[in-house]
């Protein structure tokens, strides 16, 4: 319902119920008027009919009184009169014999014996009357004194007048009244109602204008505009509210089209409302930027990739997703999340990615939506669709965030948070470059320039930061030394040259006969450390029988001379062989130096009693 008609009801309502109260108090007025004339009448009929029986006492009479009473019964408006005796009075001048003259119901017998007077009124569709009873009292101030002809005391009952009066024209004349008050007031009512609607509906248009207009804004169209008032007052209100309406849709519409190309039209897919979805964009970029910041901060960049994991599971409400590191120059790829040991990922693969993931080798999204074998190598169990977003972070390094959709409502959401995550990834490229071009050059600074293995630095790290933790968790390892035999002689009848090439030969041979438990360190010349993580008695000895015959098997030849090499290896266990890490490196190359005094091209486990008295109270 319009302002307009709602203001004409409450005005209509509030003068109509003051017009009712108005008509029912002249309606009571009126018939009260009416009641009062018809008693008025009563009384002076009762003091016309005492006077005229008083005279005719005093006249003698009173024989001719019933032409008299009958006489009053033509006057108009009154349909019966009757009087009545008292007993006093019938005891005294005897009972009378008219029938104008007796008691004809207990009202008459009530007012004779109470001396109050009573009113009766009987209203009907048809007629209306007022009967009324009035009560005559011996009074010694009346002229004649009552007491002069009655043996009556002062105010005692002496008889009653009973009077019936037709009331039917004094209540049509009321009716008549009314009538024309109804129809006075309604006049005035229409002519107040026309002459207010006039007035206020200028106001009430532009209220509705107003009202509709911000409604729409409210539902985000921001194209609608007030209509012009009419009077002054909402003429300037409608040129400002429209005048804010088009500058707020303008600043609006900028601000969606700039922030949304920020971050990829992500918000505008969930809302049409401009003002909500710069809302929902300013909340996205807010987010963003947090999680820059607190990224910028974190250390290594398995702190980054773990940021990035709680945005996708945490934010995004991502449920099943993979992230793969891909190493572009050495073309292998490992899982960052989930660990193999947690969860099989649907892409099973390690080497050949450029060839046989889609992604990484077209660096485009690819979805498995339309057409499930996109992606030759994604196996996502049951009716799953996968969605695979690759991100180039530098020549060397690429990762792929690979989503599986369970079903079409996670597939569609996914769909349309590829731009926030895409955003997401944006803000991750430089902070992760940066780790990771920090961890090249800390790996150069650790690694030995003429085999790449490890040196004595990672070394000090390793037992410096990641011993404590892993050895809180009950690992085990062995330490082994490996040295070349003879090596000096090498050196000095063949030049450095031929002795670096035999280390890297050695190194080589080592590389390919350690697993991911293991660790090879050059401690020294033609010294080397290896580390095995969680070894038995029995995997450490095959080890160093590996390296100690592989490299005994290869042939060199310089100045003419093909020889071969040997080299003699000793090996402890920590913390078995002593609490202190250090101390089993100190025993594995007392047990090295210990194959070379007995031979050389020996492996030599530990034991105490290789330990001279000397050596036992230094170690």
């Amino acid at each position: 319902m319009s302002s307009n008609k709602k203001i004409t009801l409450i005005i209509f309502t509030m003068i109509s119920i003051l017009a009712v109260i108005i008509i029912i108090l002249v309606a009571l007025g009126s018939r009260h008027s009416g009641y009062d004339g018809a008693k008025k009448r009563a009384y002076l009929t009762a003091q016309l009919v005492k006077n005229s029986l008083t005279s005719h006492m005093i006249n003698g009479t009173m024989h001719q009184r019933d032409t008299f009473l009958s006489s009053l019964n033509n006057l108009q408006g009154i349909k019966e009169l009757w009087v009545v005796r008292s007993k006093s009075v019938s005891e005294q001048f005897g009972n009378s014999s008219l029938a104008t003259e007796k008691a004809r119901d207990n009202i008459d017998l009530d007012v004779l014996k109470n001396g109050k007077e009573k009113v009766i009124i009987n209203e009907s569709f048809k007629d209306a009357t007022l009967r009324i009873t009035i009560p005559y009292t011996a009074s010694s101030l009346d002229k004649p004194n009552c007491m002069s002809c009655h043996n009556a005391q002062e105010g005692q009952v002496l008889g009653a007048i009973s009077l019936t009066f037709d009331i039917q024209e004094d209540r049509i004349s009321n009716i008549v009244i009314l009538i024309n008050v109804v129809a006075t007031i309604s006049v005035f009512l229409i002519l107040i109602l026309i002459y207010l609607r006039k007035k206020i509906t200028p106001f009430t248009n532009s209220f509705d204008s107003i009202t509709e207009t911000l409604k729409q804004v409210h539902e985000g169209d921001y194209s609608v505009r007030v209509k012009e008032g009419v009077l002054k007052e909402d003429k300037e209100a409608s040129i400002w509210l429209n005048e804010l309406i088009e500058k707020l849709e303008t600043v609006l519409t900028g601000i969606e089209k700039n922030l949304t190309s920020f971050v990829h039209n992500r918000a505008t897919i969930f809302s049409n409302d401009k003002l909500l979805t710069a809302k929902e964009i300013i909340e996205d970029i807010t987010e963003i930027y947090n999680y820059k910041k607190t990224i910028e901060t974190d250390l290594t960049k398995e702190d980054i990739f773990y940021r990035l994991i709680q945005v996708l599971k945490n934010k995004l409400n991502i449920e099943s997703f993979y992230i793969f590191e891909t190493d572009l120059i050495k073309d292998e790829r490992k899982t960052i999340y989930p660990l193999i040991e947690v969860e099989k990922p649907c892409c099973v693969i390690s080497k050949g990615i450029k060839s046989g993931c889609r992604a990484e080798r077209t660096n485009t999204i690819v979805s498995s939506e339309n057409f499930p074998e996109i992606c030759r190598i994604a196996k996502c169990s049951g009716e799953t669709n996968h969605i695979c977003i690759p991100f180039l972070i530098n020549e060397q390094k690429n990762i792929v965030i690979h989503i599986v959709c369970k079903d079409k409502d996670s597939l569609q959401n996914t769909k349309y948070q590829i731009g926030i995550i895409k955003k997401y990834l944006e803000e991750t490229k430089p902070i992760l470059e940066s780790k990771l071009l920090m961890d090249a050059l800390r790996e150069k600074n650790l690694v030995d320039g003429l085999t790449g293995l490890y040196n004595r630095r990672y070394l000090d790290e390793f037992i410096e930061k990641k011993l404590p933790h892993e050895s809180q968790d009950g690992s085990k390892f062995a330490i082994m030394f490996l040295d070349i035999d003879y090596f000096k002689m090498i050196n000095d009848t063949y030049g450095h040259d031929a002795g670096d090439a035999i280390l890297q030969k050695l190194s080589d041979t080592m590389k390919a006969s350690i697993s991911e438990n293991e660790f090879i360190v050059r401690f020294g010349g033609e010294e080397f450390l290896i580390i095995m993580k969680n070894p038995t008695e029995t995997s450490a000895r095959e080890l160093a029988t590996k390296i100690n015959q592989e490299f005994a098997k290869l042939v060199f030849n310089y100045n003419g001379q093909a020889f071969s090499k040997t080299v003699s290896i000793g090996y402890s266990f920590f913390p078995d062989d002593a609490d202190q890490i250090w101390k089993c490196i100190k025993y594995a190359d007392i047990s090295l130096y210990e194959a070379k005094e007995t031979g050389r091209n020996k492996i030599v486990r530990f034991q105490k009693e290789f330990l001279k008295s000397a050596d036992k109270k230094s170690y």
